[in-house]
């Protein structure tokens, strides 16, 4: 049997129809529907059928799907041990990471990893949402979450600490901020939500406060917030690890120190699909991202 046709009935199981599977792997879907007869003709069976959207594995062909997976993946780890011998790692590497992480700290680090391991190519993803891996064809996702998705290997890398920052000159010329009810006569800077008011939730000891507040300026890209709050625009909700400098240089101040904010999440995660092997690239960077972000949880700033 031949394995690369093997690994064309994945491919095309993974991406739901012949045309996804060629673009992925920039051929002709002639070409992909060619392999694909080509080892049914081998096997004796037919391995797809087409329901209403996209075609699924008949028995034969879930049954090989499985086999197929274990296989490569072999192939691959072999691959990887053989590359490891001459120390050399190659690879490609789909990622995904938040645009704010990627923006504020992770984006730079990426570059020192590819000096470091020249042989492996990366694709980078920058979005916010967790998502279907296999659909979106992401090996390796970085997410801030209270949630991490249970169809996904999830490994916490360390707490998330949120906060309410201002410009100087923003709270210099309006009301004192004392209690967070103070709050509700100042512009808000922050995510959209599903609901018109923002909800926002404070925390001290065992005091806890829900505040519905309009909002001045929503994005979900953090580090436009963060330049909105530079200029004076409001307060803005962000991640401790984003202001440590800003704060350090006295370009934005700590609002309600006192109280913790909850944000879209209090955690780092890296997820992984279940029930995959992966290539040594994938494990060199994932090493990498753990080692290289469990500091962020040290930089949430105190009140």
């Amino acid at each position: 049997m031949d394995l690369n046709l093997v690994r064309t009935l994945v491919e095309i199981v993974d991406a739901g129809n012949l045309s996804e599977a060629a673009r992925r792997r920039n051929v002709t879907r002639s070409q992909i529907s060619k392999e694909l007869k080509g080892l049914e003709r081998q096997v004796g069976a037919t391995l797809l059928r087409r329901t209403t959207r996209r075609l699924a594995p008949t028995d034969a062909g879930r049954e090989l799907y499985e086999h197929g997976l274990r296989m490569l993946a072999e192939v691959d780890a072999a691959r990887a041990a053989i590359d490891s011998l001459g120390r050399t790692v190659r690879g490609h590497v789909r990622l995904s990471i938040p645009s704010g992480l990627g923006e504020f700290y992770l984006g730079e680090k990426l570059l020192t990893f590819q000096q470091a391991h020249p042989d492996i190519s990366l694709r980078v993803l920058f979005a916010n949402r967790v998502v279907d891996l296999i659909a979106a064809e992401i090996d390796v996702a970085v997410r801030i979450t209270s949630y991490p998705p249970p169809e996904q290997v999830a490994r916490e890398l360390c707490p998330i600490n949120w906060g309410l920052y201002a410009a100087p000159a923003y709270l210099d010329a309006r009301s004192a901020i004392a209690v967070p009810e103070d709050l509700e006569t100042h512009r808000m800077l922050c995510t959209p939500g599903p609901e018109r008011l923002f909800r926002l939730v404070l925390q001290q000891a065992a005091q806890r406060r829900e505040l519905r507040l309009p909002p001045h300026l929503q994005s979900e890209h953090f580090p436009f917030l963060r330049s909105a709050m530079l200029a004076g625009a409001g307060i803005a909700l962000l991640p401790d690890y984003a202001m440590t400098e800003d704060r350090r240089t006295g370009r934005a101040r700590r609002v309600l120190p006192d109280w913790q904010a909850q944000g879209l999440g209090n955690a780092l995660y890296i997820l992984t699909m279940q029930d995959r092997h992966p290539s040594h690239a994938v494990r060199v960077l994932t090493d990498y991202l753990r080692d290289t972000l469990r500091p962020l949880g040290e930089t949430n700033l105190a009140p």
